[in-house]
């Protein structure tokens, strides 16, 4: 890259810092032009890299901003170039006052991403982690951002790394085989070879889907809540929310239709649904809003059915007719503080009804409140914690989807008795997809498309 580019790094809006970025042959020398040092003379050969410098941006005689000044030398920066940074006082149009200065003076402005494609480009980070910093920036959560960090941190690089490496020994041992078959050596036999591809293939395979069940959660796991009308269910969405998003009445069938809101529950991206109460009715509208609820609660991530143990109640026959929604549900056993005789919590905790979890709370105390949003995180399969679950990005989907097809492909021909000559194209095609993984990507179009994601200045 012969020319210098600049950008405001640093998000739109005003603040106590900004920064400004530089990064090419020229980064130095642009911005030592606007600088001006309270040491009084300061030659360029005297600035030293990593080290913070206090002096004042200037255009020409016209005093702009007192700012910090670092220099990072090449191929010792975030870019692998010679990479400036200016910072400044966080007012935006101070910050593009000084930016036009740079430019005037020999910097363009950057494009999205161009800043980390120039890492790419530069081999400084690969393109897992290239992607990975895009993710780290735009997290909508504290589970997908330690996601990212996983990724930035080079998990999904290792192990393309290492399936490479078993990529390499088997077609080593494959064309081996082919080029000394009339020696008297000692292959693996075939057993042991289709193992080991099998081996591979499944690794790929498993990533796949641990990666779809992370963007599934991703994408905001559904939280439904069902039940008879005057249950609580409006209250409880209530409290969980902690602001009134439900009308609450004691008039029975108030919720006609599903009422839906998007937030974070312990880190995680969630919708949570308050359904129409359920309920033998002959009001036409009350009755499109009850199959509605049905429709919502069987196709909830987590299931969560509201039950009023103020009122008396056979609850053994009561558990029995909803059997089917019980299990695997957690129960709000609501108004507990005021909880009839007739109420038994083993009623709904029998055996038969596996999966089934029960809290006891109190929307007017908010007993058990905290015990329920607990409940709720660990249904969704313990997400305060990103260990099981991966995050792969779309062109590494392809990549994994496509390393598979060809090592089934490859398992096939050798079940059909093709010979190692045959069946060895496919396992070169499955390294040719798995080199792509870390970034041998050789079309500037695909570049384009992933760093165009980015923000200015990164």
């Amino acid at each position: 890259m012969a020319d210098t580019i600049a950008a405001i790094s640093t998000a739109s809006g005003a603040g106590a810092i900004g920064i400004l970025r530089l990064s090419g042959p020229e980064a130095l020398p642009i911005a030592y032009r606007h600088l001006s040092f309270f040491e009084g003379a300061f030659p360029l050969s005297s600035i030293k890299p990593r080290n913070a410098y206090t002096c004042r941006f200037v255009d020409g005689g016209k005093k702009l901003d007192q700012v910090v000044f670092i220099y990072f030398a090449g191929p010792n920066s975030f870019t692998g170039e010679d990479l400036c940074e200016i910072h400044a006082h966080g007012n935006p149009i101070l910050l593009r006052e000084a930016l036009e200065c740079l430019f005037r003076s020999g910097a363009r402005p950057a494009k999205q991403g161009e800043f980390t494609k120039r890492a790419f480009l530069n081999g400084k980070i690969d393109l897992n982690e290239a992607e990975a910093i895009g993710r780290i920036i735009g997290a909508r959560s504290r589970f997908e951002l330690e996601l990212a960090q996983k990724n930035a941190f080079g998990e999904i690089s290792r192990l393309a790394s290492n399936l490479r490496s078993q990529l390499i020994s088997l077609k080593a041992e494959c064309e081996a085989e082919i080029d000394f078959s009339t020696e008297d050596l000692t292959f693996e036999s075939f057993e042991e070879r289709k193992k080991r591809i099998r081996s591979i293939s499944n690794i790929c395979s498993n990533l796949l889907k641990r990666s779809s069940e992370t963007e599934t959660l991703l994408e905001r796991s559904r939280v439904v809540l069902y039940g008879e009308p005057n249950t609580g269910k409006s209250s409880l969405m209530n409290l969980i929310l902690g602001r009134d998003r439900s009308i609450i009445s004691e008039i029975p069938g108030t919720t006609r239709d599903y009422i839906s809101e998007d937030f974070l529950l312990s880190g995680v991206p969630i919708r949570l649904i308050d359904t129409a109460g359920v309920r033998e009715t002959g009001d036409t509208i009350e009755k499109m809003g009850i199959e509605r609820s049905e429709k919502e609660f069987s196709q909830a991530d987590v299931r969560l059915f509201v039950i009023d143990v103020s009122q008396k109640n056979d609850w053994d026959k009561f558990a029995e007719e909803n059997k089917s929604k019980l299990e695997g549900a957690i129960v709000a056993a609501n108004k507990s503080d005021i909880r009839d005789q007739s109420w038994d919590p083993q009623s709904i905790l029998k055996k038969n009804y596996p999966g089934t979890v029960l809290v006891e709370v109190s929307c007017k105390s908010k007993q058990g409140l905290d015990t329920l949003v607990s409940e709720i995180s660990t249904k969704l399969q313990g997400l305060e914690s990103s260990e099981d679950y991966v995050l792969l990005e779309e062109r590494n989907r392809f990549h994994f989807s496509s390393i598979t097809r060809s090592l089934e492909n490859c398992l096939t021909l050798m079940e059909e008795g093709a010979p190692a000559e045959i069946y060895i194209k496919e396992i070169d095609s499955a390294l040719e997809q798995i080199g792509e993984v870390n970034g041998r990507v050789d079309t500037e179009e695909i570049l384009g498309r992933i760093f165009s994601k980015f923000c200015v200045g990164k």
